[in-house]
């Protein structure tokens, strides 16, 4: 089925935690919702759960196992209850999401332990309670404008794919979907339906079971959501402006960028810049859908617009840095870099759900970045993986370290400005990686001189 370019386009609007965790949040929303309707635009909202509801959620499972979650129960109950008087809406609204919260945290007492499929179904709760609010707020907001809204369960739209490989780690909480352009269904919604509203992070698999979409996969969700109606744009709602030159809660000279292309973006939330998340940027890009990045608290300013459109530079764009990066020593002895021992160190990592990069290498040892950000993982799980690397290594060393990203210009450029600082620069660094698209350039640094490396390169590269 072809779309019918009579119909009214769709917008799909992603709010994040920080967007809609209180009434002040609200009336911007209610406004940002207006003023696209006001455009003849049909509106699809992505809501996330609360903030920091979703971290709480994770360790009322870890607890859960242990029969102590109960206080912790008690406090999330009084949390939503409180926010939907804050929002003047029926506390009773929450009951068959608090209910089934309760029912699933007694199914990991019962059982004695935290399978992957429990804990995705006990997380999942975040984004449910925070959309059935959102969703009855909108609906008593937009009736005076005579504005149908509707709440949608994601699990209902998105099923998730077992990929080659994937663990049963990654099957329940790092879940992967490939939604397409459904025009049918985008007519339909268009036709009764002003607004329509459901959750990130959380979708289901072909049994019907919850799963989730890894951390930070309301991104993900909003763009599945694009993908589905071909939106004429994604707008993602958060409390920045957009995407900046270097992190500017850490360095206060960032500038903003007007425009960065899918790929800019794309090296940019790899290598740690946390506005927008990997995966959405590539399941929009088939479809020519842009991205904006706007701030919910201040909806009039200007933010950062994703396109297709490159622009080929022979200066560094942008700097990215991620910190607490766990690395790990393997020291494998004799053995060495055998293909089988290869083998085994990563089907451990896969076991566990861990991404991993190989970072340096010698005859007798393997030097690696453990990768944890796209998963939901206890505060253990460092310490189970060096007991298990440790039964095929001599020894293995624990460590952290801050990854620092050029992007924007090719690698071999990038290199020769950073050859032409006139600045103390760290004695050493370890070159870890260059694209097939040769457009960023990776290195390792201390974590404890990070932030004044990357003060200072800002300093010098970024034009």
């Amino acid at each position: 089925m072809t779309k019918d370019s009579q119909s009214p386009s769709w917008v799909v609007l992603k709010f994040g935690g920080s967007s809609v965790s209180s009434r002040e949040d609200w009336n911007n929303i209610v406004g940002i919702i207006r003023s696209k309707l006001q455009e003849g635009l049909k509106v699809a909202v992505v809501h996330s759960a609360f903030k920091n509801v979703t971290n709480r959620l994770e360790e009322l499972a870890q607890l859960a196992a242990s029969n102590a979650h109960h206080e912790l129960l008690d406090e999330l109950k009084d949390y939503h209850q409180d926010m939907a008087e804050q929002l003047k809406l029926e506390p009773s609204l929450l009951a068959p999401w608090l209910n089934s919260l309760t029912k699933s945290a007694k199914d990991i007492v019962e059982g004695g332990e935290l399978s992957s499929a429990l804990r995705a179904k006990v997380v999942a709760h975040g984004e449910l309670l925070s959309s059935a609010l959102g969703a009855a707020f909108l609906e008593q907001q937009l009736a005076e404008d005579n504005k149908k809204t509707k709440w949608l369960d994601a699990r209902d739209l998105f099923i998730s794919e077992v990929e080659t490989h994937s663990n049963i780690n990654d099957q329940y909480l790092n879940a992967v979907c490939h939604p397409r352009p459904d025009h049918e269904l985008a007519e339909q919604w268009s036709q009764n339906y002003d607004v329509v509203l459901t959750q990130g992070f959380i979708a289901s698999n072909e049994a019907g079971e919850t799963v989730l979409l890894g951390r930070e996969g309301s991104d993900t969700s909003a763009s599945y959501l694009a993908a589905l109606l071909e939106a004429k744009k994604l707008e993602v709602w958060t409390d920045v402006a957009g995407m900046f030159t270097t992190d500017p809660n850490k360095i206060a000279d960032a500038k903003k960028l007007e425009q960065v292309s899918y790929a800019q973006a794309f090296e940019m939330a790899e290598a740690g810049a946390k506005v927008l998340h990997p995966r959405c940027l590539s399941t929009v890009m088939p479809y020519h859908i842009p991205i904006e990045i706007k701030n919910t608290h201040q909806p009039l300013e200007s933010g950062t617009l994703i396109n297709g459109e490159e622009q080929n530079s022979r200066w560094v764009k942008a700097i990215a840095i991620k910190q607490q990066v766990p690395v790990m020593t393997l020291l494998l002895g004799r053995r060495g870099q055998q293909p089988k021992t290869l083998q085994k160190v990563f089907a451990i990592f896969n076991e566990m759900a861990l991404g991993c990069e190989l970072l340096a290498s010698t005859k007798e040892s393997l030097v690696i970045a453990v990768e944890t950000s796209n998963s939901v993982h206890d505060k253990h799980i460092l310490n189970d993986l060096s007991v298990k690397l440790a039964e095929m290594c001599r020894s293995v060393l624990l460590s952290h370290s801050a990854i620092i990203t050029l992007v924007g210009c090719p690698s071999s450029q990038a290199l020769w400005h950073l050859l032409q600082i006139d600045a103390e620069l760290p004695e050493q660094w370890l070159l870890l990686s260059q694209t097939s698209s040769d457009q960023h350039l990776s290195f390792l640094v201390s974590d404890d001189e990070a932030l004044d490396i990357v003060k200072l390169l800002h300093n010098h590269l970024i034009q």
